[in-house]
């Protein structure tokens, strides 16, 4: 259920998958540079070029203005989502890591049948933004990356 406060944050009244995917391409060519403090403005909006940054961006959730930080930060992000088991993961959801060091980033589709790995898509401090297979759970670390989906969802 979406309540009036989870709109507010979105630049509409909700959001398909495959408008999120349309959504995470377009920083993949060129890949918009990671940095915490710096924006990307494109057809989109103006997002910070941070991970939560970028997942606000996918997600539809509104950028700069109204908000003047460029999204959300991974507290804001995790209360507009739920936690799902894994196996219900569909594009667009996100796996989301709340301890040290915090970081998010979007699910695409299964690699294969295994589960073991997925493409994603991801703003990394290494590469900047990325759509690369991510394993799943690859060491201890990768258990505490937590499968999420956004309540604003309409498909």
């Amino acid at each position: 259920m979406v309540s009036g406060r989870d709109s507010a944050w979105h630049n509409g009244s909700g959001i398909r998958r495959s408008e999120i995917v349309l959504r995470a391409e377009s920083w993949l060519v060129p890949p918009v540079p990671y940095h915490r403090n710096r924006f990307h403005h494109n057809e989109y909006g103006i997002y910070r070029t941070d991970a939560p940054g970028y997942v606000s961006m996918a997600w539809a959730v509104l950028g700069v203005p109204p908000i003047r930080h460029g999204g959300l930060d991974i507290a804001g992000l995790a209360a507009l989502s739920d936690q799902i088991p894994a196996p219900e993961l569909r594009a667009g959801d996100a796996l989301l890591r709340t301890e040290p060091p915090a970081h998010i980033a979007l699910f695409h589709e299964w690699v294969d049948a295994s589960r073991l790995s997925f493409w994603g898509f991801e703003q990394a401090r290494e590469t900047g933004t990325v759509h690369r297979t991510i394993a799943f759970p690859n060491d201890d670390s990768a258990r505490l990356y937590l499968p999420r989906r956004y309540r604003l969802l309409t498909d």
